[in-house]
Order: structure tokens, then sequence, then C-alpha cells
């Protein structure tokens, strides 16, 4: 399936997985059986239907053999373990239902809504060859008005071969369109995603750190555009921001999906005197007029205030300083409660479309990375656009965190075939995992991933260290400063020189039309490494006042 194709067309993707099969009819139901799906072009089963003189009430197989003869859309399918990741051409009689994998399978089309898909059943013999044909015994419609949303699930009866009931197929879908108003050329990065990293990327998760930062004179607010000027001055490589739409459809810096108005003045305020509304509820204006529970201070400045908009901090951080995009969306847990608010503000395409944009033209030659948990989001992300890179996001296996409900999030081994079966640059990880089993960071390199991280646990230098030396690309925590002048005397981070959205070169390669403040920096940053290893200079105060005088 070519990915050019991607910004052009539409692609649907299904997912089979536990519980997407149930047998009714007690022969099969302890039979071996597959699956296959066949993409109908409606307009041409219908003139084709008349061209034969059919009507509805009769058989109309030779129609079904014909559109399954290659005519109709390709659909590629695949599973996420290790050999199977990548997609391929489904087999003759399909896929063998194993209700303990997760199977995809997508196509694209210019118009989903003359596009219906059927599933064949087949049951194969216990002793069966490659040469047994295994028994038809059923199919089911899946049409375009059983997926009335961007993604969901659809449940359709599976009907035998004497048209009777014999059990049902719950399936959920990923409708994604393409991003409009934008030529192919604009979407795709000139030369991929490459970049080169020594020693690891320093990430300020929301900036300077999680809250505010009461252990510094500046007092800064996280996710501000202070925050992140903050980390920029004082070496961080980038920043983790968090991105989510407001009322009135405004992508806004903000992390959690909920805030806390206070109901009376400051100082008589207890718990009990807050009333929680969904960010999603409030326009941006409504925002910039809340005082917030925690720490929010009138006279902040307003660099320093909650709720800038995405546009806001494109345009005045540190253009040196990369962006790491988390973009927050709604999650199902499976305890069955939500992360996040249940209802919708708007259709999923059409909110990854408003962020998609905003960065596309504020973005400028700023190096940004977007980042999600939620699966179908960064399956979004890719398929609309290619000048981005992204990592998918992973709370692995901890007790910290309830767990989703997508399988493709339960573990870091499932997000890495993820990942791989989608084209992301890699995973961000949680540290719990990292830390329990360090081994599981080769593992995700050798398979050609970039690996960061992410969690509570980084709040120390020595585990920072200790990740770095396991060969983790990535690492966003807290404090950032504090941390950073710990460990940066061990970091060779000169070598970093990411352009045009992660393009790279080493230094003395750079074409002087490029970005000259960033091989400035770079420059001066291996002067200084020199004079260290030489023993007449200090890396850390040098670069510190590089920063400073930003």
């Amino acid at each position: 399936m070519s990915e050019a194709c991607f910004s052009e067309e539409t692609v649907i993707e299904f997912k089979i997985s536990e519980n997407s099969f149930t047998i009714w009819k007690r022969k099969y139901k302890e039979r071996i059986y597959s699956y296959k799906l066949h993409c109908i072009d409606l307009q041409r089963r219908d003139s084709e239907m008349t061209a034969l003189g059919l009507d509805e009430n009769q058989d109309s197989t030779n129609i079904t053999d014909n559109e399954q003869s290659g005519q109709s859309q390709p659909i590629e399918i695949c599973a996420l373990n290790d050999k199977e990741y990548c997609f391929t051409k489904q087999e003759q009689f399909g896929r063998v239902y194993n209700p303990n994998e997760y199977v995809m399978l997508r196509t694209q089309i210019a118009d989903p809504s003359k596009l219906a898909f059927m599933v064949d059943i087949y049951v194969h013999d216990v002793f069966r060859t490659s040469l047994t044909v295994p028994e038809h015994i059923g199919f089911c419609y899946i049409l375009p008005s059983n997926m009335p949303e961007s993604y969901g699930t659809c449940t359709m009866p599976i009907t035998g071969t004497k048209r009777q009931p014999i059990g049902q197929l719950s399936v959920e879908y990923l409708i994604i369109r393409p991003l409009k108003g934008y030529a192919s050329a604009c979407l795709m990065s000139p030369d991929g995603h490459l970049f080169k990293i020594l020693g690891g990327i320093d990430v300020g998760h929301r900036g300077a750190g999680n809250a505010r930062r009461t252990d510094k004179v500046e007092n800064i607010l996280e996710n501000t555009v202070a925050s992140f000027n903050y980390a920029s001055n004082h070496g961080a490589d980038m920043v983790e921001l968090d991105v989510q739409l407001t009322k009135d459809l405004v992508p806004v810096i903000y992390h959690d999906f909920h805030i806390n108005i206070s109901l009376k003045k400051k100082r008589s305020q207890t718990d009990d005197e807050y009333l929680q509304i969904a960010v999603k509820d409030l326009t941006s204006q409504q925002l910039q007029l809340l005082k917030e529970k925690y720490d929010f201070v009138d006279d902040d400045p307003q660099e320093n205030q909650p709720f800038p908009t995405l546009k806001q901090v494109l345009e005045t951080v540190n253009p040196s300083c990369g962006f790491n995009i988390e973009i927050k969306y709604p999650m199902l847990r499976r305890d069955g409660t939500w992360d996040g608010a249940a209802d919708k503000l708007c259709d999923i395409n059409d909110y990854i479309d408003i962020v998609l944009k905003t960065v596309l033209e504020y973005g400028g030659k700023r190096k940004i990375i977007f980042s999600c948990f939620h699966p179908d989001i960064c399956s979004m992300i890719q398929v609309k656009q290619k000048k981005y890179p992204l990592l998918f996001l992973t709370q692995g296996q901890t007790d910290k965190y309830p767990p989703y409900l997508d399988p493709r999030t339960a573990t870091v081994q499932m997000a890495a075939y993820f990942s791989l079966s989608q084209g992301f640059l890699g995973t961000s990880v949680h540290a719990e995992d990292l830390l329990r089993d360090t081994s599981l960071v080769t593992w995700l390199k050798d398979r050609g991933l970039v690996v960061f991280c992410w969690g509570d646990d980084l709040n120390s230098s020595m585990r920072i260290k200790q990740l770095k030396n396991a060969g983790v690309d990535g690492v966003i925590y807290d404090k950032y400063g504090k941390f950073y002048y710990e460990i940066s005397s061990h970091l060779i981070k000169f070598d970093l020189i990411c352009l045009f959205s992660f393009f790279s070169k080493r230094v003395d390669e750079y074409s002087p039309k490029h970005n000259q403040l960033f091989v400035a920096e770079a420059k001066e940053a291996r002067k200084a490494l020199i004079e260290v290893i030489a023993g007449t200079g200090d890396y850390i105060s040098s670069i510190s006042s590089n920063n400073s005088s930003q």
C-alpha cells in the first residue's frame, strides 16, 4: 500500500482480537475456523446486478466471486507479534482465528461511502494440510451505515450458507480521512526523520517540570511559555507539552482533562469548594479568565500563565527548543472508567486535523515530535502526514496507573509491534518497565525503534544516567536544570544536530544557508567540550552561559 497515497485517500482499519467472533452453531463451536475480509464496490455491484438481470432476492454468488477475483480494493493484514507485524496480503482462505492475538486489516479508498466489506468464514479439519480446502460456512457484511463515526465497534450477524444466523462478529474500526488543504509535498519530510544522538536527548517534562517549580526563584508553572523557555535556556534539547482542544476548538497547552474552578475567595477555600469542569467544556477565552486550584498566582507574568495556545507557544518559545507534542484524548480503561470525558468534543479526524494544521502553519523549522497514548490517534497522525515523526506512548505494566483497555497499550512488546506495523519513529516507554529490565532497551533498538522514556522514576539523576547508559535515546523528566547539571558532565551532547524535522548532518557538513543560530550553538558546545577534555575549561558553565544569553 503506497504511503504517497495516504495523503490523498481514506484509510480504513479493522481490528480482530479477543471476543471478536462468537459462533452459536454447536457443530462449529469447537472447530478451527478462519476469516477473510473482502471489499465490495457498491456502485459496481449495483451496475453488474442490473446488467445480469438479478434482483435482491436472487442468488448473486457469481457477483461475489467476480468481486473476489482481484478486481476489488486490496486488503492487507498484520498480526502484532515478532514475525508478522508487517502488513502483507491475505492468504487464499484468510487467517485462522486466535483469540489471544491482535490482528489488523487495512485498505484505502477515495470514497468510503461507496465501499462495503464482506467477511467470509471457513472451518478447517483438525488434520489439515496445505492442500486441504476448508469448508465455507458463512459470511457477514460490514456496511457504511455500520460505521457512523470515525472509530468505534460494530457488531454484525454471521449468516450461514443456508441463510440462518450461526454467530456474530464484533470488530473495531478506524476511518482515517486525508488532511485537506495541503499539497502532499508539504506533508512529507524531504529527507526522512534522521537524527544522530550521542548521550541521549534531555526532554523537560511539561517544560521545567510538572506543577509549579517553587524550588526556583522564577516560580515557574508547568506547561507555560516561561517553563518551556526556562528548560531551553538550561540545556534541554526538547520540552514535552500536552495539547487538547477547547470548546471552541482551539488547541491549548494543559495536561489534565479537568480543571477545578474556585467558588469562593482563595483564602477560604477547602477541597470541597471547587467545581470540576472539563477543559473541552470551556472556550479558550473562558480558560484565560479562570482562577485555577493549584498555585495560580494572579500577578504571574503573561508567559507564566496557564492555558497558552499551541499557536502562542510555537511562536514565542525559543525556536532552537524542540517540542515533543503529546496529544491528549480520552481513553477507556480496563475497569470501564474513562481517562478523560467519555462524551466526544468533535470527530476524531477533525480533532487531529486542527492540531496538525496549527503545527504545519506555525511550526517553522522547529524540531517537533508527536506522541500519544491513544493508538488510533497515533495511526491517524502517521497516515495524515510524514513531516513530523511520532512516538507511541505506553505506560506498560505498572500499578501506578489503571491499565487501558486497548491491548496495544498493555506491554512494551505490544507497543513495539504496533509501532513497527505503523512505521512510527519509536516508542516512549514508562521508565518503570525499563528500570525493571534494561534489556528491553536493546530489544527495542534491535528492531529499529527509537526509545524515549518518561515517569516519576526518572526524578533521580542516578536513574537517568542508568537508562542513558543502557541506550535510551531520550529521557523526559521533571525539575529540569537540577538533574541536568548533575548529569551533563557525563554526556556528549554537542553532536545532536536536528534540523528540518530531525534531518541531521554533522556541523562541519552543514550549509551556511541553514539554521545558523543552532549551528553556532553546536560549534560552541563542541569547543567547550574540547576544552574540558584538555582540562582547560568547564563544559557545564560554558553551555549555561551560552544558553542564558539567548
